[in-house]
């Protein structure tokens, strides 16, 4: 019997949704993959229903020629999330997420990669989206028009493009509920919203007892893209695409950007898929499953693999996989709102000597947080690690602490003890995650800095 799998936070891509586009009077349409310009300076997704703006903040619509004149104009974050406009008479456009910004992205274009018969005269610029860095809220995601791809650790106070959208693409973007996908009960997972089904454990591990065991493979791309499997009796299982890939990222954690229910111990590596960067042969676009990140490198670099069922069609819906599931919908109620803390001891500290660093995760929500971790960033240059509390692990650059579930209103204290070996001031940080949505991820990062004399 097929197992429902519940509350997961991922995002997907262009999926079918209820929301109806606005009929706009006069000009004229052009429907292009997917895609219809309104010729008022609008363009809509089919997929999606989501309206966008032909052209960028800063530039103008010229309604005779059907061109976006002028320049687009760069914002911080803060100032682009600010923005408002009433173009079309409507005054709900807003800063895209960075799934509903990646879908305008032609995997087959460079400089730009967007089509210029949609979004005429495009800048070949980093574009905001309204996705903060989940990792460190300083940052956030944006994505790179003149190569398509995408990446979460650019500071809020530098300036990019925007261009701005409006409707309710949320069935179709927003975070996945776990209630989709379904536990095919021999290391497989089938997602419903999309039909793709996946193998639970990357190449190279191997699954017992509801767990990825070992440690994933690496190959170059052109020998991932000829692997093969009998998994679940079927055979044909591939390399996702590009795409593909992405549905299962979940840009609101980190190290891993997915979720460990779903793919348990899943690692933090970079993914090949079998989309090539366009005009090329020799370069991939691969996923790093370290922050979600996506981009391109050459084939012969040694990356992991994920196999897949199934394919995303160019509608957005997918074709359908040999089993059908189904599935009870669950109830969920409450949220979890993890936030950290962090101190050390003694400070200032000395060069030899021991620091210890002590980390307070509290789940400010009202619901229980489930397969909490709290991970600690070690300095190499600065320290050398030598013990921690009990059920962390040291992974070289960091030290992992398994929590388990973490009841509404509850904390708990990790350490980790370093020796130093640097003088100067080392900045220090602690980071918590769990298996559901964070209400609030801005703190779930605590920091510190301590002083180390000679």
């Amino acid at each position: 019997m097929q197992k429902p799998l519940f509350k997961l936070s991922t995002l997907a891509l262009a999926l079918a949704t209820t929301f109806t586009a606005p009929v706009f009077a006069g000009g004229f349409t052009n429907t292009t993959g997917g895609f219809t310009n309104n010729g008022d300076g609008t363009v809509t997704d089919t997929k999606s229903g989501l309206v966008w703006q032909a052209c960028a903040v800063g530039q103008t619509f010229n309604a005779s020629t059907g061109n976006c004149d002028g320049a687009a104009k760069t914002y911080t974050y803060t100032d682009a999330l600010a923005l408002t406009s009433n173009f079309g008479g409507q005054t709900d456009w807003r800063v895209p997420t960075i799934s509903e910004l990646q879908s305008l992205v032609d995997l087959k274009k460079t400089n730009p990669s967007i089509n210029k018969s949609l979004f005429p005269n495009p800048p070949a610029n980093w574009f905001w989206s309204s996705s903060p860095n989940a990792s460190n809220g300083s940052n956030a995601w944006f994505v790179d028009f003149g190569y398509g791809y995408s990446n979460y650790d650019y500071f809020k106070g530098y300036d990019s493009s925007v261009r701005l959208v409006r409707g309710s693409g949320d069935s179709v973007f927003s975070l996945l509920s776990l209630k989709d996908f379904v536990d095919n009960e021999d290391g497989t997972v089938t997602h419903t919203k999309t039909g793709l089904t996946w193998q639970r454990c990357a190449v190279g591990q191997t699954w017992s007892d509801g767990y990825c065991d070992g440690k994933a493979a690496t190959y170059k791309q052109e020998d991932a893209a000829k692997l093969t499997s009998d998994m679940s009796g079927q055979s044909d299982w591939h390399l996702p695409s590009l795409r593909e890939l992405q549905t299962i990222v979940d840009y609101s954690t980190s190290q891993p950007a997915t979720n460990l229910i779903i793919f348990p111990n899943a690692p933090s590596n970079k993914f090949w898929t079998t989309t090539p960067k366009a005009e090329t042969t020799d370069n991939f676009w691969y996923v790093g499953f370290d922050y979600g990140q996506s981009s391109y490198t050459s084939k012969t670099t040694a990356y992991s693999a994920r196999l897949v069922r199934g394919s995303l069609n160019s509608s957005g819906a997918t074709t359908t996989p040999a089993q059908t599931p189904t599935i009870s919908t669950p109830v969920t109620t409450g949220s979890v709102d993890l936030s950290s803390t962090l101190s050390a001891n003694p400070s200032p500290a000395q060069i030899g000597g021991d620091l210890t660093y002590s980390a307070t995760i509290t789940n400010k929500g009202t619901a229980t947080a489930t397969g909490t971790q709290a991970t600690f960033f070690l300095a190499p240059r600065f320290m050398t690690f030598k013990n921690s509390s009990e059920n962390c692990e040291e992974t070289g650059l960091s030290v992992v602490c398994q929590i388990g579930n973490l009841a509404a209103g509850a904390n708990v204290t990790k350490t980790m003890t370093v020796t130093l070996k640097k003088a100067g001031g080392i900045s220090s940080s602690v980071s918590a995650k769990a298996n559901e949505k964070d209400a609030n991820p801005v703190d779930n990062i605590g920091k510190v800095t301590t002083g180390v004399k000679k």
